[in-house]
């Protein structure tokens, strides 16, 4: 196991959902109206279920990937609460197959990778998009960096808009926002500079 995957296993295996149960806000406002039901959705890096579930409970078929178990079990006792299925594999999101024109759309969260792997696991995105899939992706921004309502230690880690550009060229830019807004996640709490895209193939 990979010195990652012991962190987020000693953070996601403590009592409670640390980022709350309730769906992403950015989430819940965009995919509505620009996904049909049955259609397969995937969410990567996917953590405790709280997307996935929302997205399972909405009438899509839902992948969860992520390389904490303890994450994934807690998601799928929240599916299980809910009365909806999640299918989940454990990985790192570098190491699954994502397929080529597989999935309808693709949830990608708050995920920051260094440049390198998130230049490639980009690259890997658009390929797995089906003609007419969407990408639906929020991550911090610049701004926030040094801010006491978290993110990365590492400057290079955090997103722009000249970043997500450059990375999905090939797809329709349909929505790209910079903003500051109030997130009460669980153990997130304040106000956070975010970036939000939904690109379509």
């Amino acid at each position: 196991m990979s010195t990652g995957a012991s962190f987020w296993d000693r953070k996601y295996g403590r009592r409670g959902f640390v980022y709350g149960t309730e769906p992403s806000r950015f989430l819940v406002e965009q995919a509505s109206g620009r996904l049909e039901a049955g259609e397969e959705v995937l969410t990567l890096g996917e953590g405790e279920g709280r997307n996935a579930v929302w997205l399972a409970g909405q009438g899509y078929a839902v992948t969860a990937v992520d390389y904490s178990r303890p994450a994934l079990e807690k998601c799928h006792r929240l599916a299980r609460s809910k009365g909806v299925e999640v299918r989940s594999y454990l990985s790192d999101v570098m190491d699954f197959e994502l397929e080529d024109a597989r999935w309808d759309a693709v949830v990608l969260l708050h995920m920051h990778l260094p440049p390198g792997k998130r230049r490639m696991l980009h690259r890997r995105i658009v390929n797995a998009l089906r003609p007419g899939g969407h990408l639906f992706l929020e991550a911090l921004r610049c701004d926030q960096f040094g801010r006491r309502s978290g993110g990365p230690e590492r400057r290079e880690l955090f997103y722009s808009a000249k970043t997500l550009r450059r990375d999905f060229q090939e797809l329709v830019i349909c929505r790209m926002v910079e903003e500051d807004r109030f997130i009460e996640s669980g153990e997130h709490r304040g106000w956070t500079s975010v970036i939000n895209l939904i690109a379509r193939k």
